[in-house]
């Protein structure tokens, strides 16, 4: 029959190997925490990559569309400027007749007009009296 110290130590040592076991299974559990750890650490960078990337080609599409915008509106101020020159350009030449008229009236002492009859134009002058 076993003694009471025989017992204790028996239960000792069943103790310290429970004890060994359950280090063990917390060392191992330690290191799979760990290794999750890195793996999700390494998951973070990568995606931290891939958003620095895209922020890169956010940032050119918008230097672009910059770009682009400010040509167009440089679209926009020539047509209109080239809409208001024709404008002008339209009236000067309404009132061109109107001028010219004034202007021969005015160095001729009388009225004169653009157009000369019908019967005149092409017809022979002689101016050898």
């Amino acid at each position: 029959m076993p003694t009471a110290s025989s017992l204790s130590l028996a239960s000792g040592s069943f103790i310290q190997s429970f004890q060994r076991q359950q280090a063990q299974r917390n060392a191992d559990q330690a290191y799979q925490n760990a290794q999750s750890l890195q793996s999700r650490a390494r998951e973070a960078r990568q995606d931290a990559a891939r958003a620095q990337q895209t922020a890169r080609e956010l940032e050119i599409r918008a230097g672009q569309a910059q770009s682009e915008a400010s040509r167009l509106s440089l679209n926009v101020k020539a047509s209109s400027a080239i809409e208001t020159t024709q404008s002008n350009l339209n009236a000067s030449y309404s009132k061109l007749s109107e001028q010219i008229t004034t202007a021969r009236a005015d160095a001729y002492g009388a009225t004169a007009t653009i157009n000369p009859p019908a019967s005149s134009v092409g017809a022979m002058v002689d101016t050898t009296a």
